[in-house]
């Protein structure tokens, strides 16, 4: 018989090849009934975070970032730059951005540009990369000290279940939620050398802040964060990518490996045209594995048996209106595929707000239940 594994050692053994006594489950529960469900307590603001905590701890062996459903109101904000944001608890929707062309962009994008190094140079927390298009533990920190407490008050709370390191997001996934898809594409034609210089202040930012918090070794595993496909293919072409996103990509994935980080890349679409390069750099896991985006698991596992896989039970449609036992057969057919190693059960995403209880429940127990 198997030695049943506390969460660290299931996670730790998954990256490094190890026996395991069931696959690990590394999610989000973004989903006030569950978590309600989980501890059998009723989340006030007051006791938010010790009962998310505990619903996190006592279902999921690694989460990355997520936030406490301390405030359930809905709010609409706008911040200093005229970004208009609708908030809720656990995510952000840009509504309005202040910028209506590309000659604004131009300007706002060299404003960004003396924002982030200004961040740098005082150690602070930039809010123009970190505190407009998400919701997460960090979202209320000033400086790396305060988000380095906070990752160890929260890591504490969850015992044994690992919290990975603060997310390090690729320059193309803060320049399109900014500045958006048109006028992005249009700047990196018309003005490619101020968006090569926006690239690496991004860039230099993330480094910034990975050797800020790196030396702490609070958990040993890292992420990486991009935007970079549709579900049928990659969104820019190979000549863009070799010159926006892998140069500063690559950067960001060794500086976590040479402090000893295993580096998990988290990139929603289709991967296939990118994960050789990916690799390349040093990444030991590649998420999610979307079923919508054709990056089937059995396929993965023949393709790269030593690389960490997961996050393929799709959130978007069956997790959110299929049944317990279409999650169930969908949980196990993941599992299969995986070959039993190598491989992190989860939802694509999140289990969030509209995800009913019993399809949660459905994930939950079967990958927990099934002995590999």
């Amino acid at each position: 018989m198997k030695r049943k594994l506390n969460s660290t050692e299931r996670i730790i053994n998954t990256f490094e090849g190890k026996e395991i006594d069931r696959l690990p489950i590394f999610d989000i529960i973004h989903n006030v009934e569950l978590i309600e469900h989980i501890t059998g307590k009723k989340i006030t603001p007051l006791n938010a975070e010790d009962v998310t905590c505990e619903a996190v701890r006592n279902t999921l062996d690694m989460v990355r970032h997520f936030a406490i459903p301390d405030n359930l109101e809905e709010r609409v904000i706008t911040d200093k730059d005229g970004f208009i944001y609708k908030v809720e608890w656990w995510t952000v929707a840009l509504m309005k951005r202040p910028i209506k062309n590309v000659e604004d962009a131009r300007e706002l994008m060299k404003k960004d540009i003396e924002k982030i190094y200004k961040c740098i140079d005082e150690k602070k927390i930039c809010p123009q990369v970190t505190k407009n298009y998400c919701q997460d533990l960090i979202e209320d920190c000033d400086t790396p000290e305060e988000v380095l407490a906070k990752y160890e008050r929260i890591s504490n709370k969850l015992e044994d279940t690992i919290m990975i390191a603060p997310g390090s997001l690729t320059g193309i996934y803060v320049a399109l939620h900014r500045y958006g898809f048109e006028l992005y594409t249009y700047l990196s034609y018309d003005y490619p050398e101020l968006v090569l210089k926006y690239m690496d202040a991004l860039c230099d930012y993330e480094i910034f802040k990975i050797e800020s918090f790196a030396p702490s070794k609070i958990s040993p595993i890292a992420f990486a964060s991009g935007v970079v496909a549709f579900n049928d293919n990659l969104i820019f072409p190979p000549n863009f990518n070799d010159k926006f996103l892998y140069p500063r990509l690559e950067k960001v994935i060794k500086t976590w490996k040479s402090y000893g980080y295993s580096v998990m890349f988290f990139a929603d679409g289709y991967k296939w045209p990118m994960i050789d390069k990916v690799l390349s750099f040093g990444a030991d896991s590649i998420n999610p594995c979307e079923p919508k985006s054709h990056m089937e698991v059995k396929k993965f596992r023949e393709k790269y048996p030593e690389i960490v896989i997961g996050s393929m039970i799709d959130c978007q449609n069956l997790l959110p209106f299929g049944t317990p036992e279409d999650v169930r057969k969908a949980t196990i057919k993941a599992i299969e595929d995986s070959g039993g190693s190598k491989t992190l059960i989860g939802s694509t995403s999140e289990i969030h707000p509209k995800v009913p209880l019993k399809n949660s429940i459905a994930l939950y127990e079967t990958a927990n239940n099934y002995v590999i």
